[in-house]
């Protein structure tokens, strides 16, 4: 890492002047805090810049979403003709933004050098938006080079490793995900419940939501909880958390015919 060794020379050259002409432990002292202080100056520098470039994507995801809010009110107003034209024009919106925001991520490449961790930040980030576009291949190039600590990113490693066939899945879940707490817990458990369900797994299914109920109170994971005690197993559904579980694709949305009113496509 570029500051660490900027930051290392730096202390070194201050603490052997000082040392020159006051002693060991004044120098020692002296490059412990150049060392420290341009450390913090590098740090606030990059983070700024990193920030900047993350609210360049922020926005470019922003504004597809007010786009596609927009669309869905011209859609209210006068019917597209058929509710698969609406999702095709919606869909439109949102590839052609991950796409733009996939092409963002470029502007990082130059702070990796700086920061060691960056690059995973951004791979995580990456991994996503290709997940969002279907592209699994390199869904599951990245994955190795993720941070995988948010429950977003959480889920898609199940769902790749499920998907795969990969027998690991268990022990992922297990190391990784069992410890979650809250809302994360809520999401991930009921996720890999589901999972274990269309592996004809009730029972593993039945003790992940109640180790997750004993950490959350979440809706979801009570009632599918007690859907499953009850044998009640064709009525778990993970609806309840909306598009973050849909943007999984294990499940499509189900939508009521409406007339003059046409649904989200995520």
């Amino acid at each position: 890492m570029l500051s660490f060794l900027i930051s290392a020379v730096g202390g070194f050259a201050i603490g052997a002047v000082v040392y020159r002409d006051h002693g060991t432990v004044w120098g020692l002292v002296s490059a412990m805090v150049v060392f420290m202080v341009i450390q913090l100056i590098v740090g606030l520098l990059i983070r700024r810049f990193v920030n900047r470039d993350q609210m360049i994507i922020q926005n470019i995801l922003m504004q597809a979403q007010n786009d596609i809010n927009r669309q869905l009110t011209i859609f209210q107003r006068r019917s597209p003709g058929s509710e698969r034209a609406a999702m095709q024009i919606l869909e439109k919106i949102q590839v052609k933004a991950t796409r733009d925001a996939l092409a963002a991520t470029d502007n990082f490449r130059k702070y990796y050098i700086w920061n060691l961790m960056l690059k995973r930040q951004i791979n995580t980030m990456k991994m996503q938006l290709y997940f969002q576009l279907k592209d699994y291949k390199m869904v599951d190039e990245l994955l190795p080079q993720c941070m995988l600590f948010d429950q977003q990113s959480l889920a898609i490693k199940l769902v790749r490793l499920y998907k795969t066939d990969d027998t690991l899945l268990a022990k992922f879940y297990k190391k990784k995900c069992a410890r979650l707490k809250g809302e994360a817990c809520a999401f991930v458990a009921s996720v890999y419940a589901w999972i274990l369900l269309k592996q004809n797994n009730v029972q593993g299914a039945v003790d992940v939501l109640l180790a997750a109920k004993n950490k959350t109170d979440h809706p979801v994971v009570v009632e599918n909880f007690e859907r499953l005690a009850n044998g009640k197993v064709k009525q778990f559904s993970n609806s309840g958390f909306g598009d973050i579980w849909y943007s999984l694709g294990l499940e499509e949305v189900k939508v009521k015919a409406q007339k003059q009113k046409m649904p989200r496509p995520f």
